[in-house]
C-alpha cells in the first residue's frame, strides 16, 4: 500500500512537470513560427516591384496570409495549453477535463510524423545548425508527450486498483 502511495506521488508529480513541459514547448513552437514567418517575409517579399494598387492588393494578402499564420499559431498554443494546464489539474486532483489525454494522443502522433520533415530539411547544410535544434526540440516534445499519457495512465491504473480495496 506504501508503495502504492509513493509511486502515485511520483507519478503525479512526472504529470505535474510533463504538463507545464508540454506549455512551454508550445510556448517554444509559438516563437519558431513567429521567427520563422519574420525571416520568411524579410526575405521574400519585397515591395518595390509593385506599384499604386498593387502594392496595395500586394500588402493586403501579405497581412491576410499572417493573419493565417497567427491563427494557426494561436489554436496551436491553445491545443498546447489545453493539454498541459489539465495534466497539471490532473495531477494536483484538480477537476479536469478528461480530453487532455486524447489531445495529448493526437499531438504525440503528430509530432512523430513531423520528424520526418526534417530529413528533407537535413539536405540544406546551411541550415543544418537550426535544423538539428528544431529536431532537438521535437524530440524533447515527444518525450513529454510521452510522458504525460504514461503518467496519466499510471495514475488511473493505481486509483482504481486503491477504489478495488
Amino acid at each position: 500500500m506504501n508503495n502504492d502511495k509513493a509511486a502515485l506521488r511520483r507519478y503525479e508529480d512526472d504529470l505535474n512537470v510533463g504538463g507545464l513541459g508540454v506549455v512551454i514547448l508550445g510556448a517554444w513552437d509559438v516563437l519558431k513560427v513567429i521567427m520563422l514567418l519574420i525571416t520568411e517575409i524579410k526575405d521574400e517579399i519585397s515591395l518595390e516591384e509593385f506599384a499604386g494598387e498593387e502594392k496595395a492588393i500586394a500588402v493586403g494578402v501579405i497581412i491576410v496570409i499572417v493573419a493565417m499564420f497567427l491563427l494557426m499559431v494561436f489554436l496551436i498554443f491553445k491545443i498546447h495549453l489545453y493539454i498541459g494546464l489539465n495534466a497539471s489539474k490532473a495531477a494536483k486532483g484538480e477537476d479536469y477535463k478528461k480530453g487532455y489525454y486524447t489531445g495529448a494522443i493526437i499531438l504525440l502522433v503528430i509530432s512523430v510524423l513531423s520528424i520526418f520533415a526534417y530529413i528533407y530539411d537535413l539536405k540544406d547544410l546551411q541550415n543544418i545548425d537550426t535544423t538539428i535544434a528544431s529536431f532537438i526540440v521535437e524530440l524533447t516534445t515527444i518525450y513529454v508527450l510521452w510522458i504525460v499519457i504514461s503518467n496519466t495512465r499510471k495514475i488511473k491504473n493505481i486509483k482504481s486498483l486503491q477504489a478495488q480495496e
